[in-house]
């Protein structure tokens, strides 16, 4: 409580032990204004600027504008000398004030420390006594088999601990949430592909859309895998048609080979090849007489 007016402000801090300190402070009385011959030297000062703006220094005049520098100079110096002194007496009394005043603040800030260390640690005991209730509670609950992998910590909300959230309010919070994840489940249960993966993800993630969502992209994700290895199989298929070799030859076939065509003989060799680039190649060793076959 704090009050202002005629009297003097005070504040109050009350105790369970009927303690009770109060700041008084006296009535202050400010200093008298600081007075001084300031239009005076104002106006003078004006005039001299006036003057100064106008008037161009000759070569024969540079010592009577160092000796009005000099002038100029010296009348700030002795201002700013005056406001500092005046300054600091002026402040002086707030300045003990203000270090009384931190002095007495790092006393009751350390008095609020222990204080407060006790607060906290009666408030963490009452949320761990509460945290308890809402762990027994939910452990006497009956789940169906289909929850197999969900934990209390999945269903728990940090928001329960907090002094306004009521043990009945809690309790039909998890009979409420109970209910939805076995509708949910059973959704997930049902579809009729990557359930089990469906599954997973909403143990994980308690997000029904999201696990029906993963089925569905496992299930696409499959059938473009089947569409790919069917054409990869097609093109393996073309291509082996593509460069099917002649029959064996015999022997003597070989021999005859060589006494007909004395400059050719048969090289064996692999090639690295696309299913149309063994396509073309097929292609070209016939279209040039080219016979060729398995090695």
């Amino acid at each position: 409580m704090c009050r202002a007016g005629k009297n003097p402000p005070c504040c109050f801090l009350k105790y369970e032990r009927k303690c009770e300190m109060e700041l008084k402070v006296n009535e202050v009385v400010l200093p008298a204004p600081i007075t001084f011959n300031y239009e005076e030297l104002k106006a003078e000062l004006l005039q001299k600027v006036s003057v100064y703006e106008t008037m161009v220094y000759t070569e024969d005049q540079v010592k009577s504008a160092k000796s009005d520098r000099a002038a100029l100079n010296r009348l700030k110096k002795a201002l700013n000398d005056e406001r500092i002194r005046q300054e600091k007496e002026y402040m002086q009394p707030f300045t003990t004030f203000k270090t009384q005043v931190g002095e007495l603040v790092k006393i009751i800030d350390h008095s609020v420390s222990i204080v407060d260390k006790q607060v906290k640690e009666f408030e963490e005991q009452k949320k761990a006594e509460k945290l308890q209730q809402i762990q027994d509670f939910f452990n006497s609950k009956t789940f169906p088999g289909n929850f197999d992998g969900l934990s209390f910590k999945q269903f728990f909300d940090e928001k329960w601990l907090n002094a306004s959230a009521s043990m009945k309010s809690i309790q039909e919070a998890i009979d409420v949430k109970i209910e939805q994840i076995a509708k949910d489940l059973a959704v997930v249960d049902s579809l009729p592909s990557y359930a089990f993966e469906a599954r997973e993800c909403y143990i994980d993630t308690l997000d029904l859309a999201r696990a029906v969502s993963e089925a569905h992209r496992l299930q696409e994700q499959a059938e473009k895998k089947s569409a790919w290895e069917a054409e990869q199989q097609k093109r393996k298929e073309e291509a082996a048609a593509a460069i099917k070799p002649t029959p064996v030859m015999t022997d003597t076939n070989d021999q005859r080979d060589i006494e007909n065509f004395p400059s050719r003989k048969w090289i064996g060799f692999q090639a690295f090849l696309s299913v149309d680039e063994a396509k073309a190649l097929g292609a070209w060793l016939r279209n040039n007489g080219i016979k060729y076959k398995a090695i």
